[in-house]
Order: C-alpha cells, then structure tokens, then sequence
C-alpha cells in the first residue's frame, strides 16, 4: 500500500501515484506492455481476484510485472516525506530513500528499542517502558532460571543413577579377573603413599 499524498512537502507528480490505492508508489512494479506502475503489495492483492491490469484490463500476471525504470525510482526517492511519527511528535521530513534509515533511529518511533533504566536492563519498545515493572521481569528471569537448575539437577541425577548401575554392573566381572589371576589383584596402597 502506498504512502499517504499528505505526508509529502509539495505536490506529487501524478506519475507516482498508485492507481490502486491513489497513494504514492511504495515498492513500485510495472506491468511491461502498458506500463502502469502500482504498489508491489497492491497490485499482488489485486491479482488475487484477477488477473488484468487495474487501469486499461490487458492481461498480466505477477510473473509479468518488473521493476519500474530508474528514472522513476530516482524521482520517487527525492521526494521529501513527513516522519511515521509526526503523530507523536516528530517533525523531521526526510527524502523517500532515507526514511527507513531515519525511522530506526527516531526519537518518537513507539517501537524502538530502549533499555530499562530502573535496575533489570530489559530492552523493550519504547511504548512498553510505562507500563514496565522490573520486579515482575526479574520474578520471570528467576524462574525461567529455576527452572533450567531443576532440568540439569534431574539430568545430573540420572547421569549419577547411570553411573552407579554401570559400576555395579562391572563389580562382579572384575572379581572374576581377579580370581582367575591373583597378579591382576588391586595393590594396597602404602601408608603415606599416593593411589
């Protein structure tokens, strides 16, 4: 779906508007013998229900359609659009090609990351941060923990049990051994020496 035509300083050339969604090109494809441009995501949605052109009907698939041509691209990318976040605030307005770059690192973006600053560490959406409560947080780090302790105290449990058997298993053969012959007998060991 495209951009909102209200978001961009000037006007917009008709060009880049999407015949679908009436907003400018996002993602933009061409049909190859009209050459109508259209939003990737619209003009797929559009081929769900059938497979024409939206503007003139000539028949085309998605197999058909191909990137726009450079010059359009070019266009497109020095459009000078209004921040996601001018909502809450922004009010930077970047070129089209710079917007994602300038959304990761926005200030009033609600979703970007930040670190609790109250003792746990977590890093969250920056929307979540009100309504964080950092006992809670560490309450589930500690069980999760607990949790994982009680897996391998289980783990080393049966890893001793195994051991046991398999000591308890070899006992009589190597009374066997030793009986059969006295030279394999275990060597007592010397007061004051070492095993």
């Amino acid at each position: 779906m495209g951009y909102d035509v209200t978001r961009f300083q000037g006007d917009v050339d008709e060009d880049l508007i999407c015949p679908i969604c009436s907003g400018v090109l996002e993602e933009p494809v061409q049909a190859p013998h009209c050459e109508h441009a259209f939003c990737n995501a619209c003009i797929t949605q559009w081929f769900s229900q059938q497979q024409t052109c939206p503007v003139d009907r000539s028949v085309v698939t998605v197999a058909h359609l191909r990137p726009v041509p450079r010059i359009m691209r070019n266009m497109l990318s020095k459009l000078q659009i209004a921040c996601d976040n001018a909502v809450f605030g922004c009010s930077a307005v970047v070129r089209l090609d710079n917007l994602m770059s300038h959304l990761s690192d926005c200030e009033h973006n609600p979703k970007r990351p930040v670190t609790c600053e109250q003792g746990c560490g977590l890093e969250m959406p920056k929307d979540e941060l009100p309504n964080h409560n950092c006992i809670k947080h560490l309450r589930s780090v500690v069980q999760q923990q607990q949790t994982r302790i009680a897996e391998l105290e289980k783990t080393s449990a049966e890893h001793k049990h195994q051991l046991a058997e398999q000591t308890e298993a070899r006992h009589p053969a190597a009374k066997g051994i030793h009986a059969c012959n006295p030279q394999c007998q275990p060597q007592p060991s010397e007061p004051g020496g070492d095993n």
